[in-house]
């Protein structure tokens, strides 16, 4: 990649734009208070090509004879010798007695000379000079440079020029009154997402105890129904519907098995009343009693009754293949604390019915999309994410996307953008770090940065974002931020 003060000239000076600068002008006098410098801009170019100075110089009328020249010369410089000449503005007495050739002469050698104008003093009136030019940028600039005045007489016999006074000090650079913005400039991460092909949609519906009819409002219930509501949509075929029934323990083996089957039925019922899918692409069973979740809570939950008889508990579960023994001899455990722990923590969600439809996806339908979501994250593919998520979604959808997907660069990249626009600069590092080693993420991450505040990273980044317009951007966009930290603590 080019140094960062390559791409600084790299960009094109489309137009001469300038920063924030003093709504006060700044007044200076100088050559014995003969000569005034009024600052009303000094401050890095909108590209980071140069400095803008803008400025007008007062001189007056009885500044020099009428036989003296007076040459102002406004430069940039610092204390390690580097210099650079804005102008040469050379004020004639009005007898115009001065040797023009030779002065002119003597200003080429040290100026260029588009950059030398010559003006004469009229009786009794203030020269009023206006500029406002560009000095091209150096890297040296940015460390203890200052905006000086030299004056100077020339005059004809002896042809010399005399300090009057010389140079003198007007301010520091740059002429900022307040922090720059900055505007990080982002560009989208190239990612590939097909929403086409088989997809498999997974929903439960809960049953209070001993219920197997549709009770709408339990435990999660509206949002499985909302969901099943989605099936029949114009993007996607549904052409398998298996259905399993659950009960929790409490009973017999048996009569949980026949609970099970009718919740399941229940569930095809619902179904089959909201579509008209051909019989043969659903299948129905029941599963009898749910033991996985119990499995799970008796191995890791922190409950302390059950904690301290944790090995008890797994002992009767191995030792009995029998369920209505098992659950038997877990009653038994200390009196029964443990299974009424176990019972109030588990059951509850033991009873139920899921549905796992499986469909050919179509293409990408957003409202389709967020019902999928809203009821399970899980229901939605990487690809169906990537499309959300370039699709104004919510900033939820992100945070659920990377738990769902946590690995997919493509997920990564396009939660990262959300996180950005959310205002969550963090997490959208964080994500960038995970979306792949693009020019494209790197520049994101560089603007990241960039809005920190963060000069290191953010240039380490630009190292490694290549030579693409928006890293040039990005270069000068690090440039305010260097100097607001330098001169706002930003």
């Amino acid at each position: 990649m080019k140094k960062l003060s390559t791409l600084f000239a790299a960009v094109a000076l489309m137009l001469v734009a300038t920063f924030s600068a003093s709504a006060v002008d700044n007044v200076f006098r100088v050559s014995e208070g003969r000569v005034t410098v009024t600052i009303t801009d000094l401050a890095p170019n909108a590209f980071g090509t140069g400095y803008v100075a803008c400025y007008n110089v007062d001189v007056a009328a009885d500044a020099i004879s009428d036989c003296e020249s007076l040459v102002i010369t406004p430069l940039i410089r610092d204390s390690r010798g580097n210099k650079k000449i804005v102008e040469m503005i050379v004020v004639n007495g009005k007898g115009r007695q001065v040797n023009t050739e030779w002065l002119q002469k003597v200003c080429y050698g040290v100026c260029d000379p588009n950059s030398v104008r010559f003006f004469t003093l009229k009786e009794g009136e203030t020269l009023h000079v206006k500029t406002c030019t560009e000095v091209p940028y150096d890297e040296w600039m940015d460390d203890n440079a200052a905006f000086y005045v030299t004056t100077q007489k020339a005059t004809y016999r002896p042809n010399c020029i005399v300090a009057y006074p010389g140079e003198e000090f007007i301010f520091d650079i740059p002429f900022l009154t307040e922090p720059l913005e900055v505007t990080p400039v982002f560009i989208p991460v190239p990612v590939q997402a097909v929403v086409e092909g088989t997809r498999v949609l997974r929903t439960k519906l809960f049953y209070p105890v001993n219920v197997t009819r549709k009770v709408d409002n339990y435990l999660e219930n509206a949002e499985a129904l909302s969901l099943l509501s989605t099936l029949d949509q114009g993007n996607f075929k549904v052409t398998n519907v298996e259905i399993e029934g659950w009960a929790s323990p409490e009973a017999t083996v048996a009569y949980n098995q026949n609970l099970s089957i009718n919740r399941a039925k229940t569930v095809k019922g619902i179904i089959s009343e909201m579509y008209n899918f051909p019989q043969e692409v659903y299948s129905v069973k029941g599963n009898g009693e749910y033991w996985e979740d119990i499995y799970d809570y008796v191995a890791n939950t922190d409950n302390q009754v059950v904690a301290e008889n944790r090995a008890a508990i797994q002992d009767a579960i191995n030792a009995n293949g029998d369920l209505d023994r098992r659950e038997a001899a877990i009653k038994r455990i200390a009196g029964g604390r443990p299974y009424r722990a176990i019972f109030d923590a588990v059951y509850p969600r033991s009873r139920f019915a899921e549905a796992i439809v499986t469909f050919q996806n179509k293409g990408y339908n957003r409202a389709d999309a967020l019902a999928l979501f809203r009821a399970n994250p899980a229901n939605l593919s990487a690809d169906e994410y990537v499309f959300l998520l370039q699709d104004n979604a919510p900033i939820e959808v992100a945070e659920q996307a990377v738990k769902v997907y946590p690995n997919d660069a493509r997920v990564a990249a396009v939660a990262a953008a959300a996180q950005y626009q959310a205002g969550n600069v963090d997490e959208a590092i964080a994500l960038y770090k995970k979306a792949g080693n693009s020019p494209e993420v790197y520049n994101n991450l560089a603007a990241c940065y960039l809005a920190k505040g963060d000069v290191e990273n953010a240039r380490a980044c630009l190292d490694k974002a290549g030579d693409t317009k928006a890293a040039e951007a990005n270069a000068y966009e690090l440039r305010k931020v260097v100097l607001n930290n330098k001169y706002f603590g930003k």
